[in-house]
């Protein structure tokens, strides 16, 4: 029963809210999307919000089936790769300003508690699925203990979150330029140690500073976000995405040919961060662009507001469904279900599937307790 209280609690807020995200903060939409009618949502980070996880569902059901990078979806998902989670940190980084005003008792009740739960209650649940999907035919206590520790395989992003939350609230007293740098640090030291050859250890190095500069350059992002509209920061901004990528992609495409070495995941990791940095300026202003789509934005909006029921939920009900239900459906019928196994039915369905999982969850965190 405290269980279900927590889980309840936990997504009901959640689903509704990230923190400090419904202030009000200034004008209405037309400096940049930052208010949106009565509520005064920043618009546009909700948009940003909306548009990492649907490219996170999208990496996860193009990933899912054999050779799906190849596809005309593994394309657009390909596209998205360079900003779905450094847009996402960033966000998360933009609402979490007041961290550096809180005690840490008022830390753990109002944000960390808020992240907690869902991870740990999640987590397992998670790894198991995934690990299920790689093969495994059973899982250990072991297993699901040390993905609760390390977020791999589980919820990285919450994992990360929890650790840059508190890694925040450790550098409250130093000037933003400092805490950014510090962010940087963990990546340089992983690099020379070869801990970068580990996943889990890439993933929290690599988005650190996103997160930390969210936090700290607010009043840029919103400058950034009045300005969208104009012609020179289009230009420079996608610019400067698209020539990183430039650089970026067939030194990745190099590696990946070769296999990983120490030294090379070294070098990878510090393009990788690069490739963070000069990716989320577009990433920004193409979310206020889309929030000024009326349907678009709309659509994107309500995805953004309740990105983590989506997030703890879409992975292990793709899994279920590509590794369990399909293959069970046409056992039964080949000639009516065969067809879910094609590229365009079987990648619609994925994104079906996740739509679905984050629904569900969403209409149990509303579930009066």
């Amino acid at each position: 029963v405290l269980t279900r209280l927590m889980i309840y609690g936990t997504l009901g807020r959640m689903s509704t809210t990230t923190e400090s995200s419904s202030r009000p903060v200034g004008r209405g939409v037309s400096g940049g999307g930052r208010a949106g009618g009565a509520s005064g949502r920043v618009v546009w980070a909700d948009v940003a919000k909306g548009m990492s996880i649907i490219g996170v569902c999208l990496m996860h059901v193009v990933t899912g089936y054999p050779d799906g990078m190849a596809t005309t979806w593994g394309f657009f998902s390909s596209v998205l790769d360079p900003v779905r989670m450094p847009l996402f940190f960033l966000v998360s980084g933009f609402f979490s300003h007041r961290v550096l005003e809180r005690s840490f008792g008022e830390l753990w009740h109002r944000r960390l508690w808020f992240l907690l739960v869902p991870y740990v209650v999640f987590t397992p649940w998670h790894a198991r699925h995934v690990l299920h999907g790689f093969g495994a035919e059973s899982v250990t206590p072991w297993e699901l203990v040390r993905a609760v520790v390390t977020g791999e395989p589980g919820l990285w992003f919450l994992h990360a979150l929890i650790l840059y939350t508190l890694a925040a609230w450790a550098l409250r007293r130093f000037p933003p330029w400092a805490a950014v740098a510090v962010s940087v640090l963990p990546l340089f030291v992983a690099a020379a140690t070869g801990a970068v050859m580990h996943p889990a250890v890439r993933q929290l190095v690599v988005y650190a500073p996103a997160f930390f500069l969210g936090l700290h350059l607010r009043p840029a992002l919103r400058r950034l976000a009045d300005s969208a509209h104009r012609p020179a920061v289009v230009v420079v901004t996608l610019a400067l995405f698209i020539g990183w990528e430039m650089v970026y992609r067939p030194v990745d495409l190099y590696f990946i040919a070769d296999g990983f070495t120490e030294r090379r995941a070294a070098v990878s990791v510090l393009l990788a961060l690069v490739r963070s940095v000069a990716a989320v300026p577009f990433g920004v202003v193409v979310a206020v662009w889309l929030g000024r789509t009326p349907v678009v934005s709309r659509v994107l909006s309500v995805v953004g507001r309740n990105t983590l029921p989506v997030y703890v939920s879409h992975l292990g009900a793709l899994i279920w469904v590509r590794g369990t239900v399909v293959p069970w459906l046409v056992d039964r019928d080949p000639g009516r279900w065969g067809v879910l196994l094609d590229v365009n039915p079987s990648m619609v369905l994925g994104l079906l599937t996740c739509a679905g999982a984050g629904l569900a969850l969403w209409a149990v965190g509303k579930v009066p307790y």
